[in-house]
């Protein structure tokens, strides 16, 4: 496997020092250090826009900047826009960081990628994690596009109703990876319309009949 494309993002310049130290080139690592008034979608512009494969933030943004946004809420913000991207909150302060996100896998504790040699053992495991999400993430979401791509380069009017619907499907399933266009053929979408306005007229119909 390639190296994974990782996004850290701290504003504490000594923090992302030791992270540096920790990743030792493990991963091809982007920086983003928070500085006072950024603002929180330019920041997950910047992420999304970077190609990279997995975001580590620290938890507490607002130690050393001033920011109306800490690492749970940009990780919400990431995922609204990309579901499955896979994110780690990084903090000191578990139980606040626990209670804040809305999935307890994403909390590490500062003390692993931070601590002394005495931690050698959980550093190297949190390298496997990150790693292996980073390959389930990536083999997913080019297994999506390999499979869309097989059954959009296919004649529309030789599609069978299960290929279209799965296209459709695969339409849907590659938007919430943060794809904002999928040349879905114009045609397909007017057909569906149109069986979805014909299922609508016929549920219409059905319901005055019952009130007959």
């Amino acid at each position: 496997m390639t190296k994974g494309r990782l996004i850290y993002v701290d504003e504490d310049p000594d923090d992302i020092e030791l992270f540096q130290q920790f990743i030792n080139e493990k991963f091809d690592l982007k920086i983003i250090k928070i500085e006072n008034d950024d603002d929180l979608e330019a920041i997950v512009d910047e992420i999304l826009g970077s190609q990279s494969e997995a975001l580590i933030t620290d938890y507490l943004l607002t130690e050393k900047a001033r920011v109306k946004f800490d690492g749970q809420i940009l990780i919400e913000a990431i995922q609204e826009r990309n579901r499955h991207f896979p994110c780690f909150l990084l903090t000191s302060h578990a139980p606040d960081a626990l209670n804040a996100t809305h999935d307890a896998r994403l909390v590490q504790s500062k003390s692993i990628p931070f601590g002394g040699n005495d931690l050698n053992e959980y550093k190297s495991l949190f390298i496997i994690q990150i790693e292996k999400v980073i390959k389930a993430f990536r083999d997913t979401r080019q297994k999506l596009v390999n499979e869309f791509e097989n059954l959009s380069a296919l004649d529309v009017d030789k599609l069978t109703a299960p290929q279209k619907q799965r296209l459709l499907e695969l339409d849907d399933s590659l938007d919430s990876y943060g794809f904002t266009s999928s040349p879905i053929p114009t045609k397909l979408k007017e057909d569906t319309h149109i069986a979805l306005l014909s299922k609508l007229v016929e549920d219409i119909d059905t319901l005055i009949g019952m009130k007959k």
